[in-house]
């Protein structure tokens, strides 16, 4: 009886310690695809004559309000070195950011709340590097980081008439960085991850419109749980 009790527990380890796709690190390049959920939002900075008009009584109000997105794309993968990959993952993005207005003055001179929607399909090319721990049978922790340029092939504002509109600029460039885990299947790696984006340039394009006098700076920020499956 302890014989098999003994038999049986040393298949249960066995089984337990058995590796999926224990191959899969000595291929050199790895293609796939992802989805992602992103919450994005504009930061914003103010511009003086913004500042200047909260002096007067009702004055206007200006935030920037969160906004779920979508975006997927491919990937493609090269091992640098044992713990090194280079990844390319272009993909295309679905976006709604908005800025919210309290007390703003409309065409009758009446106050009134307003929210300038901002809608987006833009093509991003990140180029990332990612570090990745020591396997666990079947599981591995990474770090990545890059940089990641936008195309925004929309409108880039709010309403057909740029002088009664919110502008964007339809170029950007971000720092993205994150964490993740890789989980081995028998037939493909599922890795879930949490990745954060910040925009380094400045989307705000003047004119003479209400919503774009009361700012000077805007940049996108995107925080995005993304499924890889390779």
């Amino acid at each position: 009886m302890w014989c098999l009790l003994a038999g049986q527990a040393a298949l249960a380890q066995q089984k337990i310690a058995q590796q999926n796709k224990p191959d899969y690190d000595e291929k050199r390049v790895h293609y796939g695809f992802y989805l992602a959920l992103p919450l994005t939002k504009y930061q914003l900075q103010h511009s003086q004559e913004y500042i200047n008009q909260l002096d007067v009584d009702e004055g206007m109000k200006v935030n920037a309000k969160i906004s779920p997105g979508f975006y997927t794309g491919l990937v493609l993968n090269v091992r640098l070195a044992e713990y090194l990959d280079a990844r390319f993952v272009p993909g295309v993005g679905f976006y709604g950011r908005e800025v919210e207005y309290v007390n703003v003055r409309n065409g009758q001179g009446e106050l009134e709340d307003q929210v300038q929607s901002i809608n987006s399909t833009t093509v991003e090319l990140p180029l990332l590097l990612k570090y990745k721990s020591k396997r666990r049978t079947n599981y591995r922790m990474y770090l990545v980081g890059g940089i990641k340029p936008g195309i925004d092939l929309g409108g880039g504002q709010s309403a057909e008439d740029k002088e009664n509109a919110l502008v964007v600029d339809k170029f950007d460039l971000a720092l993205e960085y994150g964490v993740g885990v890789d989980i081995f299947y028998p037939f493909f790696k599922l890795a879930p991850e949490l990745r954060f984006s910040h925009g380094l340039l400045n989307q705000h394009v003047a004119n003479e419109s209400v919503y774009n006098n009361s700012l000077q700076k805007l940049t996108n920020h995107n925080v995005s749980l993304i499924f890889f499956f390779e």
